[in-house]
This record gives C-alpha cells, structure tokens and sequence, in this order.
C-alpha cells in the first residue's frame, strides 16, 4: 500500500534525533519493567513476561496515537486546544463523581475504561501546554497585553491545577505549575505576574500540609532526612541500597534482588533505582544524559522557530518531560520529597505512557514547522 505523499513527507521532516533517543529510552524501558517485575510475574501469574507483555501491549497503543499526534500538521494544533482542555477538565471532574473515580491508598485519581484504569491527570501534561501557548499566541496577535493574557488564560489553569491537587495528586499539580510558569516566562509575561502566579503556591502547599496527613508526613520526612540524612526514609533507604549494590557496572540483567525484595515501586516511580541496580553507574549515566540530550533538543529546535504558537508549544513540551524526569530521579537520589511522578517512557503504567508518548508526537509536529513553514 503506497504511504500518501503528503504523510511520506510530514515522516521524513520530523527530527531523527529526538526519535532515536525516545526510542532508545522506550527499549530501556521494556528491559527495565522485565528485570524488576520477572519474580513477581512468576509467582503471581505463572509467567516471568506477564508485565512485561502489558507494558509491550500500553505501548504498542501508546505509539499508535502518538504517531497520530505527530502527523497532524502544526497550523491544526490551534484548534485541538480548546476539545483537548475541556476533555481533560470533564475526565478530572468525572474522578470525583462516587462509584466512577477508583480509590487507591487514600486519593482519586483514576477511571476505569474497558479493565483498564486511567489517570485523567495525565492528559493534563500535554492539553494544558497546547491550551496555554495557543491562547498567548491569540491575544498576541491581537495586539493584547499581559494584564489580558493573564485574565484570558490563569482561571483555566487554576481549575485544572486545583482538580489534580484536590485528587489528591500534589506532586502532578507542582509539575503542571511549573510547566505553565516556565511558558508563561517564554512569552515575556511581565515578571510581577509569573511572581504572583508562584506566590499562589505558597498558601496551597500549606493548605495541602494541614490538610493532607500524607503529604505533611512526605514533608516532614525529608526535612528530617536534609538534617540527618541517617533519618531517610525507609522507601529512599531501600533505593539507595539499591543503587548501591550496582556498583558502576550493575549486577546485570534481572540480578539484583533488592528491587525484587524489598523496594517498593521498583518499576514505576523507583524506576530510578533498578535501573541503577541493574545496570550501575553507567546505565544510570546515561539515561540522565540521554533526557538531558532530549529536554536540550527540543527546547534549542523550538527557541529557534520562526511561528510564535510553535516557539511556545515546543518550549513547553520540552519542559513538560524535562520536569518530569528531573522529578522522578531527584526523588530517588534524595534531592525532593516524594511526588509520585513516573520516569517518563521508563516507568511502566499506560496512562503516563500514553500521555509522554503524546507528548512526544505534539513536539514532533511542532519541530516540523521548521520545514513546513508558518506564519508566526
């Protein structure tokens, strides 16, 4: 079957490098969620491949919509803003209505759709970056101000932020403020309205430290730990452990009995440590050095755009997935509280799959207006 000439050219102008490193980070991935959960598949299920075969199945689809998402050309992206951010505000509100929402371990954060479950925080990552370049970008071009910038786009921001904290997910609504912070930046917002939008943060995370018993105990352990670092945490003692014992070549290929015994979360939020178990050093080195290659591509590929949607898009994309992996290892390396944030394309789970790998096709599309051409 002959590939239309306008797709065969949209597949030949995304960016090759931002593919293979999202490539080689997806096959670290697959390596990872096989070494740390081939015990546990085998005793739960009877097969050593059991979650590794979910998590080849999330991707497989996860893929799928992502090249969806990168052949659509740029001029289009506009128009998805609006159905993307309402789509994710219903699917946020919907978490909340008794008997729809799935509890587990104390928060709300997840719908359960044909056996499997999704995090609707997740759509969030990308529909909140599109919304919020999209609509700077169209009161730019009407000649608007910061004031009306502001006014037009913070109290969707705002219901989106408080949704995802009301979860709830305190960790994701301090990666979505970030994210929509360092756009809000790129466009040369004026600098008193960005301190006042972090100013926000300041009376939530104390409202979140009164009202949340978990976050406050997160708190207060790492506080400990950045007086005492012989008070870790038990999880952040056994990541270390972890890391530890893989030395600078790593035990190898499903070796390391640590994450299989005692390391909670050793193939989602404690990726991290497994890896690093696994793989030592080297491989932790690496994977650090690959997202830093990724967030440093896309953020100079997108900065040197001519379209202005396309400058901030891009930018935040970048950023989006650049937070979200400094996140998850400074988590593991001690550096931050615990937030719950995945390694993104590492960590197994198919809602945060699905949302990194969109994530990934939109910042595709966008580069592609390098070729493409645009007004800005």
């Amino acid at each position: 079957m002959k590939i239309p000439s306008s797709i065969s050219k949209r597949l030949y102008g995304m960016d090759g490098v931002i593919i293979s490193i999202v490539i080689v980070l997806l096959a670290v991935g697959l390596i990872m969620v096989f070494s740390a959960t081939m015990l546990r598949s085998a005793n739960e299920y009877g097969s050593a491949c059991y979650y590794l075969k979910r998590h080849a199945l999330f991707l497989s689809f996860a893929l799928s919509i992502a090249l969806c998402f990168a052949l659509i050309p740029f001029k289009t992206l506009p128009r998805l803003s609006i159905p993307l951010i309402l789509l994710t505000i219903v699917l946020l509100a919907l978490v909340f209505v008794p008997g729809v929402g799935i509890s587990h371990r104390g928060a709300t954060r997840w719908l359960s759709f044909a056996g499997f479950c999704f995090q609707p925080s997740e759509l969030a990552k990308f529909s909140l970056p599109l919304f919020l370049s999209s609509m700077i970008w169209s009161q730019r071009r009407k000649r608007h101000g910061s004031v009306r910038v502001f006014a037009s786009t913070l109290p969707v921001v705002l219901l989106v932020l408080f949704l995802v904290a009301a979860e709830p997910d305190y960790g994701t609504a301090g990666l979505l403020g970030m994210i929509c912070g360092s756009i809000y930046f790129v466009a040369q917002t004026k600098l008193k309205h960005i301190v006042a939008l972090g100013a926000l943060a300041l009376p939530s995370s104390f409202c979140a430290y009164y009202v949340s018993p978990h976050f406050r105990k997160r708190v207060v352990d790492f506080v400990a730990f950045a007086i005492d670092p012989t008070n870790a945490p038990w999880h952040l003692r056994q990541a270390f452990t972890a890391m530890g014992s893989g030395g600078v070549f790593g035990m190898g290929l499903g070796k390391g009995m640590h994450k299989h015994l005692v390391l909670a979360e050793s193939f989602n939020d404690f990726a991290f440590a497994s890896l690093a178990e696994d793989g030592g050093f080297i491989a932790a080195t690496t994977v650090i050095v690959l997202f830093s290659a990724l967030v440093a591509r896309g953020i100079m590929l997108s900065l040197a755009l001519e379209n202005y949607f396309a400058r901030l898009l891009g930018f935040g994309l970048s950023m989006s997935l650049g937070i979200q992996a400094f996140m998850n290892i400074s988590v593991v390396l001690g550096l931050m509280p615990t937030t719950g944030i995945s390694l993104p394309f590492i960590s197994y789970g198919g809602s945060g799959m699905l949302a990194n790998l969109i994530t990934a096709g939109i910042l595709l599309s966008v580069l592609r207006s390098r070729v493409e051409g645009g007004n800005s």
